[in-house]
């Protein structure tokens, strides 16, 4: 997916941003998971219904594919190369970025050195690994080796496409390809070395590379109107298809939304929506309960494939935000929080219900009704209360709001402590409610000085040449600068809101004089 990085320079740059993007990785994927879930294993029947979610999911998974690789005797076999393969990429999804490298340049030179028969399936593993290793570099800021792998990768799979007589597995290396298309748009767009609109005709040859197979012969997906997939297309499907459409579509709203396109942007997120809806539907008990522990790496579990829908909601969201739309930025907020609240604790559908045209999932939600559950909350959630107190508190439902921010905070405090700088930050948006609409002089400032104490706590510690240890050794200078910039807001407001309290005791004091 599209995100801003910081070109890597120097080899000490390298090393650094390699080192931290693990500790970054772990924190996106447990921001959908309760802490106790992130931090206990799966002991008896009781745990069973429970299944290890996000990141314990995958260390699970990279244990299982560890052991069964070492079961394995060292040789030359498709089935151990793909074994290592599945190792680069369980490595590469947890952000241990040094491992996955090796383990996918020994795959590599492994494919090229015993293939002397140009077999199409090992030459689209080669392909297959040199995507990977762009994906690595891409990742770690290394724009230039990254285009380098992701062209290498795209000129073989094309080769294979142009000579390939396997019509079975045709479709297949044009799914591949179309992967390769999606990542070599996202890094141009963030090396800057592609215009937006090229790279958004690039996204859109990706989609039509996926979709093979299911297009006519003008372009056109059957049953698809306005690059709408239907369900009779998304049956189909497998998830991991699925879902790397969803991929590709998700780019593009961020491509739009980043060049402040935002009703486009809207309509992109919805399109993507729509077919995550879909998949999540089609889902059964049983893919909700085995949620993807034991399944096939590389391939999405129910848990990752319910996110998407709580995702793309909260980028609607945003980029109706970033419009100033702020009634439909609430809606779409509280949709996001509805969604994935409900998503944990919904169990799938019984294979009864599967074919029903009627959606099996909630239509709408209410923010007044999503009651807060501070032991299993989620930073996920901690986060996207703020944004919708944000927002009801620019369409005048300033008490609705506070209530957000108050759940907000609990959970924030649950989970990170009473001295973590997003306690601060929520601290921030209830005391500028509490300040300007509210009136609330003095609740305002006490938001505001806990906030101030807290960015100023993290700053000494950051600041502190024996303190660079544990969580904050990933902290570099520009982590100072921002918290300096929160710590110069606070101040601002501070002195806004004795002005505002002196002047309120002055007014008063004539009043009693008169």
């Amino acid at each position: 997916m599209i995100q801003e990085a910081e070109v890597v320079k120097s080899d000490e740059d390298k090393q650094k941003l390699r080192e931290s993007i693990a500790e970054v990785v772990r924190a996106e994927l447990s921001a959908y998971s309760t802490p106790k879930q992130n931090n206990t294993q799966m002991n008896g029947d009781d745990d069973k219904e429970n299944a290890l979610e996000g990141y314990e999911r995958l260390l699970q998974m990279l244990d299982v594919a560890q052991d069964r690789h070492d079961s394995m005797k060292a040789n030359d076999t498709l089935e151990y190369t793909q074994s290592m393969m599945n190792l680069g990429e369980l490595h590469y999804q947890l952000g241990n970025m040094g491992q996955s490298q090796d383990m996918f340049m020994s795959v590599l030179k492994q494919l090229l050195e015993n293939n002397t028969d140009n077999d199409g399936s090992i030459m689209m593993m080669v392909a297959q690994s040199m995507h990977s290793l762009g994906s690595v570099h891409a990742r770690c800021g290394e724009f230039d080796e990254a285009f380098r792998w992701y062209e290498e990768s795209l000129r073989r799979k094309n080769e294979i496409i142009r000579e390939s007589s396997n019509s079975e597995s045709i479709n297949s290396y044009h799914f591949e390809l179309g992967k390769t298309h999606n990542a070599l748009a996202a890094l141009q767009t963030m090396r800057g070395g592609m215009q937006w609109r090229e790279a958004m005709s690039m996204f859109q040859l990706a989609e039509r590379h996926q979709l093979h197979g299911h297009l006519s012969d003008d372009g056109d997906a059957l049953g698809m109107e306005e690059n709408v997939v239907t369900k009779q297309i998304l049956e189909k499907l497998t998830p991991h298809h699925v879902q790397s459409i969803v991929n590709v579509r998700f780019n593009v709203g961020k491509l739009l939304q980043q060049h402040a396109q935002y009703d486009d942007a809207v309509d992109t997120f919805r399109d993507a929506l729509d077919l995550a809806r879909l998949d999540v539907e089609r889902m059964t008990t049983d893919d909700v309960k085995d949620n993807g522990t034991y399944a096939a790496v590389g391939h999405p579990s129910s848990f990752e494939r319910k996110n998407a829908v709580v995702e793309l909601l909260v980028q609607i969201a945003d980029c109706h935000a970033s419009a100033q739309n702020f009634d439909e930025a609430a809606q779409a907020y509280e949709e996001a929080l509805g969604y994935h609240i409900f998503f944990r604790r919904w169990k799938g559908n019984s294979d009864e219900s599967k074919g029903q045209e009627a959606s099996v999932l909630p239509a709408t939600f209410s923010a007044t009704n999503i009651k807060i559950d501070v032991e299993n909350a989620t930073t996920m959630e901690a986060a996207i209360r703020s944004n919708l107190a944000h927002a009801l508190a620019h369409i005048g439902q300033e008490k609705l709001g506070l209530e957000h921010y108050e759940a907000s905070l609990k959970i924030k405090r649950q989970i990170g402590g009473s001295d973590h700088v997003e306690v601060a930050h929520t601290l921030m948006g209830m005391g500028a409610v509490y300040g300007g609409p509210m009136r609330d002089f003095a609740t305002a400032l006490n938001c505001f000085k806990e906030a101030l104490y807290i960015y100023r706590g993290k700053m000494n510690e950051l600041t502190d040449e024996f303190g660079l240890s544990g969580s904050n050794k990933f902290f570099e200078d520009d982590d100072t600068v921002e918290l300096d910039g929160y710590i110069q807001n606070a101040v601002k407001n501070i002195g806004l809101i004795e002005a505002g309290l002196l002047k309120d005791r002055e007014e008063g004091i004539i009043k009693k004089r008169r």
